[in-house]
C-alpha cells in the first residue's frame, strides 16, 4: 500500500474509512466550489451512487483524506486508470481541497500521493505502451492550477460548459426524412448507452467502457427516460438527447435548468440535422416544464462540429475546464 505523507500543520491523512466519509467528502467539494466560483453542487446520495460503481479504482488504497480537528478538509483519489484507443494509458486523479486550508500546502501533498499510488498501480499492470498522469481543473480554480503547473502538468484539452436562455425564441429544426422521434423506457437504456459508446468511439480520448460504467449510468437518479429525446430508423438508433433535469442542484444554486446532455448521432446520420432537431424538442420540451434554461458540456475541439453547433442554437459559454497532462516519466 502507497504510504501516507507526514502530518503537517496540525493536518493529518488517511485512507477512506467508508460510507459515513462521504458526508464530509461532499462538503468540501461544495464549499471549495462556491470559494471557487464554480457552478457546481454534490450530494451524498451521488457520490454514494457513483463510488460504488467504480472502474479500476479500489477505495481501499486509492483514496486519500486530509483531515484537521477530526474534520475532513481535503481528499483526493485515483479516478481511473484507462487505456484510450490510440494505445496510450492515462492514470488520472481527482479531488478538492476546504478554502481554509490551501495555504498549507495540501493541494500539492495530495496530488504528490496519487502520483506516488498510480506508480504503483502501473507497476501492478504493466503496459508497454506511452503513459500519462491526467486531472483537470476548471477556470477560476487558481490554486488547483497552481498545484498542477507546478508539478509539470500541461494543458491538452479544454471543456467548455454551455447555457441557453429559454426566453429567446427557439426555431423550428425538423427531423430529417425517415426518422421519429419515439418514447423510450427504463428497458432500453441498455441500447441507448450502446448507441452513446458507438458515436464517441472516434473522439480523443475514447476508452471503452465497462459493466460498472454501464450500471452507474443505469442508476443515476437524473437518468429518466420520460425525459430523453431519441431519433429512430427503424429500430436502430440514429441520435440522441438523453435530457435531465437535477432538482438538489437547482435548489442549492437557486437557478431551473435543465440538461441537454449525452448527446450524439450515428455516424450514416451526421451532418443530415438531426441533433439540431432533437436539442431543439428538448428545449421546448424544458419550456413546457417551466425551467428558464438549458446547459450543457462540450469538448471544444469535437471532431464533429458539435461547439459549433451549439452555439449556432443560442448557447453560450459559462466556464471551461482545462484538461492537463504529464509524462509519466517527469518527476
Amino acid at each position: 500500500m502507497t504510504p501516507l505523507p507526514e502530518p503537517i500543520d496540525g493536518i493529518s491523512f488517511r485512507h477512506f474509512g467508508g460510507d459515513e466519509d462521504y458526508a464530509g467528502m461532499v462538503e468540501v467539494l461544495n464549499k471549495s466550489s462556491r470559494h471557487d466560483g464554480i457552478d457546481r453542487h454534490e450530494t451524498v446520495e451521488d457520490m454514494s451512487h457513483g463510488y460504488h460503481h467504480l472502474t479500476n479504482c479500489d477505495l481501499d488504497t486509492d483514496l486519500i483524506i486530509a483531515e484537521k480537528d477530526h474534520g475532513i478538509v481535503g481528499y483526493r483519489r485515483v479516478l481511473w486508470w484507462i487505456e484510450e484507443a490510440t494505445g496510450d494509458r492515462v492514470l488520472a486523479h481527482v479531488g478538492w481541497v476546504h478554502p481554509a486550508i490551501r495555504q498549507h500546502g495540501v493541494g500539492t501533498i495530495l496530488v504528490g500521493w496519487s502520483e506516488s499510488r498510480l506508480r504503483d498501480v502501473s507497476e501492478e499492470h504493466t503496459h508497454d505502451g506511452r503513459q500519462v498522469f491526467e486531472a483537470w481543473a476548471e477556470v477560476g480554480e487558481a490554486e488547483a492550477t497552481a498545484d498542477l503547473i507546478g508539478m509539470s502538468y500541461e494543458t491538452t484539452e479544454t471543456y467548455a460548459e454551455m447555457r441557453r436562455s429559454l426566453a429567446d425564441p427557439i426555431e423550428d429544426h425538423p427531423l430529417p426524412e425517415g426518422l421519429e422521434i419515439r418514447p423510450v423506457t427504463p428497458a432500453d437504456r441498455r441500447m441507448v448507452w450502446e448507441a452513446d459508446q458507438e458515436a464517441f468511439r472516434d473522439h480523443v480520448g475514447f476508452s471503452p467502457a465497462t459493466e460498472a460504467d454501464y450500471e452507474e449510468f443505469a442508476g443515476r437518479r437524473t437518468m429518466v427516460p420520460d425525459l430523453w429525446k431519441v431519433a429512430f430508423d427503424g429500430d436502430l438508433i440514429a441520435g440522441q438527447v438523453l435530457n435531465y433535469v437535477d432538482p438538489a442542484e437547482n435548489d442549492a444554486l437557486g437557478r431551473l435548468r435543465g440538461w441537454t446532455e449525452w448527446i450524439s448521432t450515428q455516424r450514416p446520420w451526421r451532418g443530415k440535422g438531426v441533433a439540431k432537431a432533437l436539442i431543439t424538442e428538448s428545449m421546448r420540451m424544458f419550456e413546457e416544464m417551466g425551467m428558464t434554461e438549458v446547459g450543457l458540456g462540450v469538448h471544444t475541439t469535437n471532431p464533429t462540429g458539435a461547439y459549433q453547433l451549439y452555439e449556432g442554437l443560442g448557447y453560450c459559454v459559462t466556464s471551461q475546464t482545462h484538461e492537463f497532462r504529464k509524462s509519466f516519466e517527469a518527476r
